[in-house]
């Protein structure tokens, strides 16, 4: 559902760029690096149980399956050599309760999650975990991890790209993963990335990421990031061509309500502006979105539709500023998020990663401020922030 950058424990909060989760340091895309980066860097000198001094907490997916109850995922670490967890933690209409979570071994993480039921969800990332009602349960891993989406109990789809760069899709058939094959466009692009994905049904699912080629590549250097839709069956993936409305233009998120209507949201012009696109069941076409700022580095990370004409988007710019923009079936408006506040002197960093809505006066959205977890809920009126917890 959404792109996540960890570029190195040893780079301070480079992790709380907004456009991919990579497990591992340095394997995210080249092209990613252009992301926001938070403008201040606030740790812990107090060493824990682990004998590392605690640097950073992230909440980077969330689901809601009513007002009253969402579950978000996300990790923590311990300094640049000290070991990454997986963290979770559920809201139940007033307040957020951290979940324990079976983190194992060095760098584990959870990049997304997806809820077919109140017993039934799936959280993506190294490793994979699953949720049957009571307690998390590590599961074998899908291999990608930027985004799942389960349409019905025991059957999910997670897109992303593994090691090598290409975009894989797999199947979760409630026991194993199954690989899926993924076109690519031609003339084929050097690298390809799966961000995001949001099923109706086990027979359709819409994907959606970015096809790069570097300035000089031949026989065209034209395709230099360009947007990229993938469409599933129930058999196969295919391309759903996109319109890109500017070199380096990127999708990081997509909700669809039915086979008919997803709205897909990124960047283009590398990051210069915002950008949505809405399918109709036949094609792609571009809408137009306000944009606060042209400093710095801008983009719509998240998207989530409670109906067709109902979507919340979220997003930053300028450095770290956070953003919503809503469509009420017309026309998209623009929200800046709150800050939470912080430390003297230190600068109101907000980024959204992820966001859930379940009617036009619910939607939860859940990222990072200045190291720390972050939820935001809006009510039909307002954005305010919800105090989540941190692991000590």
């Amino acid at each position: 559902m959404v792109r996540f950058l960890e570029n190195c424990k040893s780079c301070a909060v480079a992790a709380s760029t907004i456009l991919f989760l990579a497990i591992g340091c340095g394997t995210g895309h080249s092209h990613d690096t252009r992301a926001v980066q938070p403008r201040s860097t606030p740790s812990s000198a107090s060493p824990s149980a682990t004998g590392y001094a605690k640097r950073a907490d992230f909440l980077t997916g969330v689901v809601c399956m009513s007002a009253r109850m969402c579950v978000a995922v996300g990790w923590y670490y311990y300094g640049a050599a000290g070991p990454s967890l997986t963290l979770a933690t559920r809201w139940n209409g007033r307040t957020w309760l951290a979940q324990p979570t079976p983190s194992q071994g060095h760098d584990s993480r959870l990049g997304d999650i997806s809820c077919a039921s109140a017993s039934f969800c799936i959280a993506v990332g190294a490793p994979a975990e699953a949720w049957a009602g009571t307690r998390w349960t590590v599961i074998p891993p899908a291999g990608p991890v930027a985004g799942v989406s389960c349409p019905a109990t025991g059957s999910c789809q997670a897109v992303g790209p593994p090691p090598g760069r290409r975009p894989v899709a797999a199947r979760w058939d409630g026991r194993t993963w199954q690989a899926e094959p993924v076109p690519g466009p031609m003339p084929a692009p050097q690298s390809l990335a799966l961000a995001g994905v949001s099923c109706t049904s086990a027979r359709f699912c819409m994907a959606v990421g970015d096809a790069s080629r570097s300035a000089g590549a031949r026989p065209s250097p034209a395709l230099r990031d360009r947007t990229l839709a993938e469409i599933w069956n129930g058999a196969r993936w295919r391309i759903a061509r996109t319109p890109n409305p500017a070199r380096q233009s990127e999708l990081s998120g997509v909700s669809c309500t039915s086979s008919m209507a997803c709205t897909a949201v990124g960047s283009s012009a590398a990051g210069k502006w915002t950008l949505v696109e809405r399918w109709n069941g036949v094609r792609w076409a571009i809408q137009h979105t306000p944009n606060i700022s042209h400093i710095g580095y801008t983009a719509l990370t998240a998207v989530s539709c409670a109906s067709p004409t109902d979507c919340t988007a979220v997003g930053t710019y300028d450095g770290g500023v956070g953003i919503a923009e809503q469509w009420n079936g017309t026309v998209w408006t623009i929200r800046r998020l709150p800050s939470p506040g912080g430390a003297p002197g230190a600068s109101p960093d907000v980024v959204p990663v992820s966001v859930s809505c379940t009617s036009a006066t619910a939607c939860m959205t859940v990222g990072t401020t200045q190291n720390r977890t972050l939820a935001e809920r809006w009510n039909g009126s307002r954005w305010t922030v919800e105090p989540t917890p941190n692991p000590a």
